[in-house]
């Protein structure tokens, strides 16, 4: 029997290789590296050394690229190729229409909106077509639900993101912090006004983090969570630079976009990634990521638990590449893997548990911290 094959596009890239390491070690499956770079992609495949995985050069901008990637047959796309606020949802689409599987890791908000779209077309060809496989909104939701089992007591929600400076994200996360910076972005819940990189706090982590900046992120949560937590009066998604100078730099420019003395920020994603490394003597490899959960019973008492994952020696970058990894197995039944047995087109939240997502980790410098 022929072994079901995974595509990943960007499979060469900062999230797309730790996806096609993670698949690489199962023996079930097969595996497509797939981009616009063919030398990347070559050399990744010869780097996972297993003879279940090939590379693939093709390149999105051009009009047969959506055949070229289903004509390798998938059973299960995986799209790592940001930034998605750019992207137009011909792959998905198609996906849907064939049948084919489709798990992306976007946490664009309006994304999210774009692939529900496609729901009907997916249920109609039996296809699970899932945005969102990355630390928001997939990991963000599932401490919330483990935090706080009953969502309808669910009063309030904080989530921080900050990155390790020394293991950064790639150009594509950049432009799409970059592209919402100081423009108005919906509030998960109430009517207040917010703006992307706004809201500047700070948040204590566990050592070796310490403290750190952080500023509204638009992600999917912000449209997302009003259905699923009917009781919310309050809740942040913000993400932060670890260090200070550059995140309150960055802030300094947001609020120029804001009241229009700057244009939009998009066309500095090269030059900032380039600056921020003469930091990195001030940085570190930790990331870290907080979910606080407040909570009212029937009888009016409330409680608040944090979940907390802090990941050191350059592992933070595995955190957000983790669900698409438990995503692609559990789509395909894989061994020790309950399926999902859901079809259609959804974000992707209560479909996988907190610990399905650190399992998918166990080998990494990563760990979960939850107060009781």
């Amino acid at each position: 029997m022929a072994r079901p094959i995974v595509l990943i596009l960007g499979g060469y890239g900062v999230f797309g290789r730790r996806i096609a390491a993670n698949l690489a070690r199962r023996e079930e499956i097969d595996l497509v590296i797939a981009g616009r770079h063919a030398a990347a992609a070559a050399a990744l495949v010869q780097a996972l050394g297993t003879g279940r995985a090939r590379s693939l050069a093709v390149d999105m901008e051009q009009p047969n690229a959506v055949s070229a990637l289903l004509a390798a047959k998938p059973a299960v796309v995986v799209d790592t190729l940001g930034p998605f606020q750019t992207r137009n949802l011909a792959l998905p689409r198609s996906c849907a229409g064939r049948g084919v599987h489709y798990v992306d890791i976007s946490d664009a908000r309006a994304r999210t909106a774009d692939i529900v779209s496609l729901d009907a077309a997916a249920r109609v060809e039996h296809a699970a077509v899932i945005c969102g496989a990355s630390a928001v909104p997939a990991i963000s939701t599932a401490i919330v639900d483990e935090l706080a089992p009953k969502p309808h007591e669910v009063v309030s929600i904080d989530v921080g993101i900050s990155p390790g400076h020394r293991a950064p994200p790639g150009i594509a996360t950049v432009a799409s912090i970059l592209g919402y910076c100081g423009k108005p972005i919906p509030p998960v819940c109430g009517d207040r006004e917010t703006y992307g990189w706004g809201d500047l706090t700070r948040f204590q982590y566990p050592a070796p983090a310490g403290e750190r900046w952080l500023s509204n992120l638009d992600s999917p949560e912000r449209v997302l969570w009003r259905t699923r937590y009917p009781s919310l009066e309050e809740a942040d998604v913000r993400l932060g630079f670890e260090v200070g100078i550059l995140h309150l730099a960055l802030s300094a420019l947001s609020r120029g976009v804001r009241i229009g003395v700057l244009p939009p920020l998009t066309r500095l994603a090269k030059p900032i990634l380039q600056m921020a490394k003469a930091f990195n003597p001030l940085g570190s490899d930790t990331a870290v990521m907080h979910v606080r959960v407040g909570t009212r019973d029937a009888h009016a008492r409330t409680a608040t638990r944090t979940g907390i994952i802090v990941a050191e020696h350059g592992d933070g970058l595995e955190v957000p590449a983790a669900p698409a990894s438990a995503v692609v197995k559990k789509l395909l039944g894989l061994r020790g893997y309950a399926p999902i047995e859901k079809r259609g087109a959804f974000a992707c939240i209560g479909i996988l548990t907190r610990e399905e997502i650190m399992h998918e980790m166990r080998d990494f410098s990563v760990r979960y911290e939850a107060d009781r």
